[in-house]
């Protein structure tokens, strides 16, 4: 993304290798892409120090290393390609910062439940519950370095304590993050990302922000199109009885706590973890593997092939063996 020939707009072409070095082979057409989008967006999100905050509700956190490198920049931009480019949704921020997205960081209020560094926000809860002078000079010592570095001068009493405390998380939620805010912000107007989710808000909340509906059975089983074979033949018997085996299985995989996830039978499937905003292109299909006794996929053409069996309990084995034993494409 730093070469000087890159552009967002061109087309993305992913291909990933072994631990030897040796390419896949394959082409990319979408199932290699939208894998990369998926280990990229999870590396922004939890590993890079760009965010803080519980997993799906993350905001901007001051990294002085990534400001240098840029990567506030780089962060929006890979978010606005993968939703452009038929990755995933960026779905884990919080609505602090995608408020302050769409209505800019100055119009929006901010709480002590808003910051998400758990100690500072324990720190300002005491000086905001603190009862007596005795307790508020003592929760004021304990945040003192806070106290300082938010340029806070007037002194806190019980009277105004609730109003600095206010002050205080704005400062830390959004103005010390104000430099990385608008670099972070200037990546996502690539491809118009920016100017389509401050359109369209409510329609764009849903990418960026983690829905309360998480994926379910039902919604994977009418994502999935059947293919079978010819209407009364053994092989349609077989298949009918191994499609009954499948719904069962994704039943287990919405409420057994130690069984396979739905995120992870479709990331088997297509490299997302999530329906992607634009859809899935082509639709994903649920086909039968005759010769092979675990599942395969292309995640490309988003196929999935499930192996038929005589028993729930061996197809059950037989798919947890074959999803979990994939990890995935290898390295970018």
């Amino acid at each position: 993304m730093t070469r000087p020939n890159f552009s967002p707009d061109k087309t993305v072409d992913v291909k990933f290798t072994d631990d030897h070095g040796i390419s896949e082979g394959a082409v990319d057409n979408g199932g290699p892409t939208r894998e990369f989008f998926r280990l990229c967006l999870q590396e922004v999100k939890d590993s890079c120090g760009m965010f803080e905050g519980l997993p799906d509700m993350k905001t901007l956190s001051c990294n002085s290393k990534a400001i240098r490198s840029n990567w506030y920049f780089l962060a929006g931009q890979l978010m606005a390609m993968s939703v452009v480019h038929g990755g995933q949704s960026p779905a884990f921020f919080s609505p602090v910062l995608f408020n302050s997205l769409v209505w800019g960081p100055d119009n929006i209020k901010v709480t002590i439940s808003d910051v998400p560094d758990v100690e500072t926000s324990e720190k300002l809860q005491s000086i905001k519950c603190a009862k007596t002078d005795k307790e508020l000079q003592e929760a004021v010592t304990a945040a003192s370095c806070l106290i300082s570095l938010a340029g806070c001068r007037r002194k806190i009493t019980l009277c105004n304590k609730e109003e600095v405390c206010t002050e205080l998380a704005e400062w830390y939620v959004l103005q010390r993050t104000r430099a990385p805010f608008e670099r972070f912000r200037d990546g996502l107007q690539s491809l118009g990302v920016l100017d389509a989710l401050q359109k369209y808000p409510e329609r764009f909340r849903e990418i960026f922000m983690k829905t309360a509906i998480p994926l379910t059975a039902a919604a994977i089983e009418v994502l999935f199109k059947c293919k079978m074979a010819e209407r009364g033949s053994n092989r349609f018997d077989a298949q009918c009885h191994t499609l009954g085996y499948w719904r069962d299985y994704l039943q287990d995989a919405e409420v057994d706590l130690e069984a396979v996830t739905l995120e992870e039978i479709l990331v088997f499937t297509t490299g997302c973890d999530s329906i992607p905003p634009l859809g899935f292109i082509p639709q994903p299909s649920l086909e039968f593997e005759e010769h092979s006794a675990y599942p395969t996929a292309n995640t490309c053409d988003n196929i999935l092939r499930v192996p038929i069996k005589t028993t729930y309990d061996d197809f059950k084995l037989a798919m947890d063996f074959g999803i979990r034993n994939a990890a995935g494409f290898g390295k970018a």
